[in-house]
């Protein structure tokens, strides 16, 4: 005997809590998009380290919504699965229903849909967790793919710093309060500054980055990338994650991430400004570094982000202002918005009648009013109606009977409230009648006040009699047709144990055959996987072998350029030295304190004054040697040597 785990009634249990935990995350999706909307609103022109940390606190909240969720309902489902069914019942009250043609009306039932999607979404629990599992596992497998990623770049193709820069980070370091010890390296592997770590954490730079950019603008980079390691970023970006596999289906979990590593850079970028207390340089540095990554690579940006998101981080240093919401964000909340309420007016529960329930429910009385005058049922017999279906049996908790309430009233303690409906002697009547004494009446659509009513007695009279004679049929029918029903289930049971004994005899000659098939393809399976892993195993080592050259090509180059860089950096830093001296020896200048200057083929200018032109002359003839050079020292934020084509 074969005992499935999803079979197991602890499985049953947790597969519907957990389903029943995923659909209830759509609608408190609904709820989170609009309180991030409303958090957006309310402080759009707040800092953005205290809309981070409102849009934190959402997310987290979400999740503690759902993990209480998940409990709630492992507590309340039970093993047996329930199967809610809708019966058109009615206690005590008479309904008389109209001809065919004469104008039904169709009712929506809120509670009926709702029903009917609890009975979809719990027989369907196990394809819903199924195929939420499968997605969820493949996007663990490419975050654990990632974080391999991050492993291998910390330890393979990293060359160490100049000294001079590493006492620098640890500077910086210092400033923005941190204690653990940061480590800079320069990577063969990336093409932006990132953080990789949480105990040990480690800045990686691309090969030249440190020589490639002025010093200034390095610095202000590597202060944004030490605050991701204050602000411990990297662990929450971790949860984001986790966040984002769990609900990859929630759009408002998806859009409340990406919302968080916004703000995330914008915190970063206000950090640095803190330190730097430069706000121009820190923009020029995004710029500048924007304009150096794509000469480098075409890879996306890590640290200035893409080229619109590099725009609104500029925008917001410039002009102390946060983004507004775009154009679909304001949709999509709105929508949230319109969809809450409109479930929560459609399920909202039916309000109580005005007077309560009887202890004792009467039968329901539904006879049928013909058209003509004759109001006579036709004498046939109520044919048995068919088998139902096979249904699992239903646990339902003790309730007050359903009480079915369009064109109908319902029933109060001691008093029955019925209307009829019917054409005779060519009118239309619309009685009402309370415990035997008629108490409304509409003739051809016609109210007639109460008060005279009684004067309407000797018409009334025949038409109550033909509802009296027709209620005795109706219930005489209605006892006939549960006498079929009974027999009708009877029977039913009987075919579905035949149908069940066939079933499980066809089952069990479909398993044998089926194992039957399976050790042979397991066989034919097992000789092609042993050529297949051979094939691959070959192809594999030979594309290592070709990674493996490539990758000690790419660090030779990166080598080169790199002492290519410093030996650049030295020429320039000697010849720089040269032409101070010159200043000094000349009488420009005193000593290179709070010293600015450009040189280029049309002037010297000096701490912002234009010097002689004997002056000019004799240092361009000594160190511009090649037209189209420019050197300037200090200029405008910039020092070095310019070649301009």
């Amino acid at each position: 005997m074969k005992i499935h785990i999803i079979d197991l009634p602890l499985s049953q249990k947790l597969i519907q809590a957990l389903s029943w935990t995923l659909l209830h995350s759509l609608w408190q999706g609904l709820v989170l998009a609009v309180l991030t909307g409303l958090v957006l609103l309310t402080l759009r022109k707040a800092r953005p380290a205290l809309r981070y940390n409102a849009l934190a606190t959402l997310l987290v909240g979400f999740m503690v919504v759902s993990a209480g969720t998940f409990w709630l309902e492992y507590r309340q489902t039970s093993s047996t699965i329930i199967f809610h069914s809708h019966q058109e019942t009615e206690v005590g009250s008479t309904e008389m229903v109209q001809p065919a043609g004469a104008g039904g009306i169709n009712w929506l039932d809120a509670e009926l849909l709702l029903s009917r999607l609890m009975d979809f979404c719990t027989r369907h629990a196990s394809l819903i967790v199924a195929l939420w599992f499968l997605v969820f596992l493949l996007k663990s497998v490419k975050a654990a793919t990632g974080l391999y990623y991050i492993h291998r770049l910390r330890h393979h193709g990293i060359h160490e710093v100049p000294a001079a820069w590493a006492e620098r980070v640890s500077l910086l370091a210092q400033k923005l309060k941190i204690n653990t010890a940061i480590n800079l390296v320069e990577s063969e592997l990336v093409t932006v500054p990132q953080v990789a770590g949480f105990l040990r954490p480690i800045i990686l730079v691309p090969a030249g980055f440190l020589t490639n950019l002025p010093y200034q603008q390095v610095e202000v980079i590597l202060l944004h990338e030490l605050a991701h390691i204050r602000r411990k970023d990297y662990l929450v970006n971790l949860f984001q994650s986790l966040a984002e596999n769990i609900y990859f289906f929630n759009p408002a979990v998806l859009w409340l991430s990406y919302l968080l590593r916004e703000e995330r850079e914008h915190c970063c970028d206000d950090l640095a400004i803190a330190v730097t207390q430069n706000r121009k340089g820190f923009v020029e540095a995004l710029v500048q570094f924007q304009e150096y990554n794509l000469t480098q690579s075409a890879h996306a940006l890590a640290f200035a982000g893409r080229r619109n998101h590099l725009l609104d981080r500029i925008k917001r240093i410039i002009y102390n202002n946060n983004k507004p919401l775009e154009a679909m964000e304001k949709v999509f909340v709105t929508a949230s918005l319109l969809t809450i309420a409109v479930l929560s007016v459609a399920f909202s529960p039916t309000p109580p009648a005005e007077v309560p329930q009887p202890e004792i429910p009467k039968p329901v009385v539904r006879p049928v009013v013909a058209p003509s005058p004759a109001l006579a049922p036709s004498p046939s017999p109520i044919p048995a109606p068919p088998p139902a279906p096979a249904a699992v049996p239903v646990v339902v908790p003790p309730a007050a009977p359903d009480t079915i309430t369009p064109r109908k009233t319902g029933i109060s303690t001691g008093k029955v409230l019925s209307t009829y409906h019917m054409s005779f002697n060519g009118k239309r009547y619309e009685i009402v009648e309370q415990n035997g004494k008629i108490t409304g009446l509409k003739i051809d659509g016609v109210v007639i006040p109460e008060d005279q009513i009684a004067s309407y007695s000797s018409e009334l009279a025949p038409v109550m009699a033909e509802v009296r004679e027709h209620q005795k049929e109706a219930e005489i029918h209605r006892a006939q047709a549960e006498v079929y029903r009974r027999e009708a289930e009877v029977h039913r049971k009987q075919a579905e144990e035949h149908r069940a004994q066939a079933d499980l005899m066809r089952q069990e000659a479909a398993a044998m055959r089926e194992q039957a098939q399976k050790h042979r393809r397991e066989a034919e399976s097992m000789q092609a996987s042993q050529a297949e892993a051979r094939r691959h195993a070959d192809e594999a080592r030979r594309e290592a072998e070709v990674h493996r050259q490539q990758a000690e090509v790419h660090r030779r180059e990166a080598e080169e350029h790199r002492k290519k860089a410093e030996a650049q950096r030295a020429e320039y830093e000697k010849l720089q030295g040269e032409f101070i001296n010159d200043l000094i020896q000349e009488g420009v200048i005193q000593s290179k304190k709070d010293l600015s200057y450009r040189l280029n083929q049309d002037e010297l200018v000096v701490n912002g004054k234009k010097q002689p032109e004997a002056l000019h002359q004799k240092m361009r003839a000594k160190y511009l040697k090649e037209l189209g050079v420019e050197m300037f020292y200090h200029w405008q934020g910039k020092s070095g040597i310019m070649y301009s084509k």
